[in-house]
């Protein structure tokens, strides 16, 4: 009997801890840049890396479906946003692929293609 009980009790906790808060990860909210990532391809060859720290500069993926753009220095800039899937999101004429998503951090990838083999990588780093 005892048996029984403790491994009924033990069941339980199990059950009940595969149950966690499962809260979906989403872009909207305010990101502050943590650092920028640039890389230069000439003939599908890394030619420059570039590493540059944020300026306090905040995106704000709103609700409504604009982000607001606030810059340390000048006004804040809106532009409407769309998530074109779960890893893509679309601004201000631009396409970035969302990488790395936690709840308080995620990276902002585009690629900009010149010519076969040559183009440019920017990686946005965020943090909440």
């Amino acid at each position: 009997m005892k048996k029984m009980l403790l491994l009924s009790l033990i069941s339980t906790i199990l059950l009940a801890s595969c149950n966690k808060d499962k809260r979906e990860l989403s872009i909207k909210g305010k990101w502050t840049v943590d650092n920028f990532g640039y890389k230069e391809y000439v003939n599908n060859t890394l030619t420059s890396t570039t590493t540059a720290p944020g300026d306090g500069t905040a995106l704000d993926f709103q609700d409504n479906g604009n982000v607001v753009i606030t810059f340390t220095m000048g006004p804040p800039e809106s532009y409407p946003y769309k998530l074109i899937t779960d890893t893509k999101v679309e601004f201000d004429g631009e396409t970035y692929e969302i990488r790395n998503l936690t709840a308080t951090s995620v990276t902002l990838f585009a690629r900009e293609d010149f010519a076969p083999g040559e183009y440019d990588e920017l990686s946005i780093n965020l943090k909440k």
